[in-house]
């Protein structure tokens, strides 16, 4: 992509999103960024895959989900927030992209996929390496239970701690807690202590809900919702091989590629591996990594 087209899209976007609370249309875009209609529908199309005005359409959605879990504003404000109309249109649209009702979606949140905001930079390198950019998702508040270690970065390079820990917790302390959210579900959580020591808090879980009981030997961990960068490892073995050899690769994709290109906002430096070994088995598996961007 020619830099003037670059720099054509940046502007783009740097214009949309700064005014997704106002009246927007493709004649006002186009003159704020001296283009015709046409090229910029095209130039637009061919660098994200997705429409103009769809993209400014579900990037106001995606904005206004922080306001349906946070604020006790009615759902007809919310659609005028956001320059919907009305609250029909803002609930089909909602349900368009989402496959559930804004309404429903409050009572009782669930993960979504979003259209996060466009990056040119991040885009144009997103197929280099052994990465596969899986989404950009808005978890809502989620708590989960299992066993803190401390784990030496160093040390688990070396003897892949962090992936015994993990796999003797699954087998062995797992089964301990009554009632998971999902049993089959893994989570690997990490904290990064500030200031950084040279070792990092691991803790194997699965989720956990108001009905579930849990061993006094473990630790409760509750996540506020974040909107995160997802990455997915994909290899032909069992889960139990994962580690941090086989995840190097994404690691170093992650922390020199694509966290130069995000503005983060965040009051606490972690992330997580989420393990469905309903979808695994002994030729395959999958590892979804969450790292958070900001709070919603």
């Amino acid at each position: 992509m020619e830099l003037h087209l670059l720099e054509t899209i940046n502007q783009t976007t740097e214009f949309i999103e700064d005014h997704l609370l106002e009246e927007l249309s493709l004649d006002r875009i186009s003159e704020q960024v001296n283009i015709s209609k046409f090229h910029l529908l095209r130039i637009w199309k061919g660098a994200t895959a997705t429409g103009l005005m769809e993209y400014v359409r579900r990037r106001r959605i995606a904005l206004s989900l922080g306001d349906l879990i946070h604020e006790r504003n009615s759902i007809e404000f919310i659609s005028s927030k956001y320059s919907f109309g009305c609250e029909r249109t803002y609930s089909r649209v909602f349900k368009e992209e989402f496959n559930i009702s804004p309404a429903k979606w409050r009572r009782s949140p669930t993960p979504l996929q979003i259209m996060d905001r466009f990056n040119a930079d991040f885009l144009h390198r997103a197929g280099e390496g052994l990465v596969y950019f899986h989404s950009t998702s808005v978890l809502p508040p989620f708590s989960i239970a299992g066993l803190v270690y401390q784990v030496d970065v160093n040390d688990n390079m070396a003897n892949q701690t962090a992936n015994r820990l993990g796999v003797s917790f699954f087998y062995k302390d797992r089964p301990r807690i009554i009632n998971p959210v999902n049993k089959d579900i893994y989570f690997g959580y990490t904290t990064v202590p500030e200031p950084f020591q040279g070792y990092t808090w691991y803790q194997p879980s699965v989720e956990i809900n108001q009905s579930s009981i849990v061993p006094p030997d473990m630790s409760v961990k509750h996540v506020v919702p974040h909107r995160y960068g997802v990455f997915t490892y994909m290899g032909p073995h069992r889960p139990e091989e994962i580690n941090s050899k086989s995840l190097s690769t994404i690691w170093r994709y992650i922390f020199e590629t694509w966290m130069p290109t995000v503005q983060f906002d965040l009051k606490e430096r972690f992330s997580f591996e989420l393990i469905n070994y309903a979808r695994c088995n002994k030729q395959y598996c999958e590892c979804n990594l969450y790292f958070p961007i900001s709070q919603v």
